[in-house]
C-alpha cells in the first residue's frame, strides 16, 4: 500500500520496513531546488568518479547541440548526444559514464554509458554519440546457478551482487523487495542476468525490475496507483493524446514446457487457462517454454502471470509534448519529474478520464527548442524489433530445454 511517496509493508530479504521512501534519492526535495527553465547539463565521469567534462546549456559556446533519452520499465534506456564540435577522448570516450541533469536539478534524470562514438579526425558537420542505461550491461552477465527452495528476492540479490562485481552497478538490498514466494527449484544454465530477472519477476507476479538513474538494480511490486505527477488534461498539460486498443495477440490457453523430464521423456509440466477470456474471444492457444522450472507449481504460477498480459486486448496511448513546468504561488515554478512508476490519468477534451501504466518517457533536449517530453502509456503493439528479440529468446529457451532433458536422460 502506498500513501503519497511512501510505500508501506516492504520487507527486503525478510526484514520488515514499515515505511520506505519511493522515488526519492540524492538528499534533495523539490523545495530545495532552484529550477531554471530549459537548463540542461551532461556530465561525463572518469572510472574513479571524477568529472572529465561538463556540457551545459549554461556555458557559453556549449558544443552539445541536442540530447534525446528514454526512461522505460527497466529504468534508464537508450540515449543520443549530438555535438557541433567533436569532444576530445579525455572528455568523452567509449564505455564512459555520463549523467543528464534537467532544469538545474542536482539529481540525475538519466545515467548511462557511451556505446559508440565518432573517431578523432572526422570531418562530419555534427557528431553523434549513442549511449544506454546500465541495465544494458546485464546482457553481458551470465548466470550459472541451481536454486533449491529459495525465496525469489534472495535469488535476485545474488544476481545483483554479480552485476555489481562485473558491471559496476551499485548494490542496494533495500531496492530488492521480498516476494513471499519460495520456488521449489530454479536452474539458470548460462542465462543472461536480463533473462533471469524477467523469469524471476514472473514468478514474483507483477514485479518490475531494472537499473535506475543512480545505477542501482531494483526489483519491486508494480505500482498500480496513480502517479500524482502524471495527471493531465488534454489541451492544458499536453498537446495530443492518441489512445488505441489491440486484440491481435490474445491467448487464453497456455501449455508450458519446463526443464523436468517425466517417465515418457516429455517436458510438459503445466497448463494455465483463462475461462472468461475463452468465453469472450474463443479458445486461443500458445505454447510457452520455461527452461529454469522443474516443478508444476512454479510453472503454473509463472504461467498465470503471463495470462494477465495476453488474455485480453492491450490498451495503450501515445502522448505528445507534455508540459513539465507548472507555476507556484510565489512566482517560482516546479517541475514534473516522472518515472515509469505508477499510472497516468489523462482527461480528454470531453472530460473522460483514461488511466494507463506509464511505459516510456521520451525526452528531447536542445538549446534552441528547450526541454520536450513525450509519453507512451500502456503496452504498445509489438514492433519488428520486439518480434525478432522474442524469436531469439525462444530459440535460446529451446536450446536450454534440450540441454536440461539431455542431462536427465543420461
Amino acid at each position: 500500500m502506498s500513501t503519497g511517496n511512501l510505500l508501506y509493508g516492504l520487507y527486503p530479504y525478510g526484514k520488515y520496513i514499515h515505511a520506505g521512501l519511493v522515488g526519492i534519492a540524492g538528499g534533495y526535495t523539490d523545495d530545495q531546488i532552484g529550477y531554471l527553465p530549459d537548463r540542461f547539463d551532461a556530465i561525463a565521469y572518469n572510472k574513479d568518479g571524477t568529472k572529465s567534462a561538463i556540457f551545459s546549456s549554461g556555458v557559453e559556446g556549449n558544443a552539445l547541440e541536442k540530447i534525446t533519452f528514454e526512461i522505460v520499465d527497466t529504468g534508464c534506456g537508450k540515449a543520443e548526444f549530438t555535438f557541433r564540435r567533436l569532444p576530445t577522448n579525455t572528455e568523452l570516450s567509449v564505455d564512459q559514464r555520463i549523467d543528464i541533469h534537467l532544469f538545474n536539478d542536482p539529481r540525475p534524470w538519466w545515467s548511462g554509458y557511451i556505446l559508440n562514438c565518432p573517431a578523432q579526425g572526422s570531418t562530419a558537420d555534427s557528431y553523434k554519440y549513442t549511449a544506454h542505461g546500465y541495465y544494458n550491461k546485464l546482457d553481458a552477465v551470465v548466470i550459472f546457478a541451481d536454486y533449491l527452495s529459495d525465496e525469489i528476492s534472495e535469488i535476485v540479490s545474488e544476481i545483483a551482487r554479480q552485476a555489481e562485481l562485473k558491471s559496476g552497478l551499485n548494490y542496494n538490498r533495500n531496492l530488492l523487495i521480498n516476494t513471499n514466494y519460495t520456488a521449489s527449484r530454479i536452474q539458470f544454465d548460462g542465462v543472461t542476468a536480463k533473462d533471469a530477472l524477467k523469469q524471476l519477476s514472473d514468478f514474483a507476479i507483477d514485479y518490475v525490475y531494472g537499473v535506475d538513474e543512480y545505477r542501482r538494480l531494483f526489483f519491486r511490486p508494480r505500482n498500480r496507483e496513480v502517479n500524482e505527477q502524471a495527471r493531465f488534461w488534454v489541451g492544458e498539460h499536453l498537446n495530443s493524446f492518441e489512445p488505441q486498443e489491440d486484440a491481435e495477440k490474445i491467448y487464453n490457453v497456455i501449455p508450458i514446457k519446463g526443464a523436468a523430464v517425466d517417465g515418457n521423456g516429455e517436458q510438459w509440466i503445466a497448463t494455465v487457462e483463462d475461462a472468461a477470456s475463452q468465453l469472450k474471444y474463443g479458445i486461443r492457444e500458445k505454447i510457452l517454454t520455461l527452461p529454469s522450472a522443474y516443478s508444476a507449481a512454479d510453472a503454473e504460477r509463472w504461467g498465470r502471470n503471463q495470462l494477465t498480459s495476453v488474455a485480453y486486448p492491450v490498451q495503450s496511448a501515445k502522448v505528445k509534448v507534455v508540459h513539465l513546468e507548472y507555476p507556484l504561488a510565489d512566482g517560482r515554478f516546479n517541475v514534473r519529474k516522472m518515472w515509469t512508476d505508477g499510472e497516468a490519468v489523462i482527461t480528454d477534451r470531453h472530460g473522460v478520464a483514461h488511466q494507463y501504466p506509464i511505459s516510456k518517457l521520451k525526452y528531447t533536449v536542445s538549446a534552441s527548442d528547450g526541454i520536450k517530453c513525450d509519453m507512451e502509456l500502456g503496452k504498445p503493439p509489438g514492433t519488428v524489433d520486439v518480434y525478432l528479440s522474442n524469436l531469439s529468446r525462444y530459440a535460446k529457451d529451446l536450446e536450454l530445454l534440450q540441454a536440461a532433458a539431455t542431462k536427465q536422460l543420461k
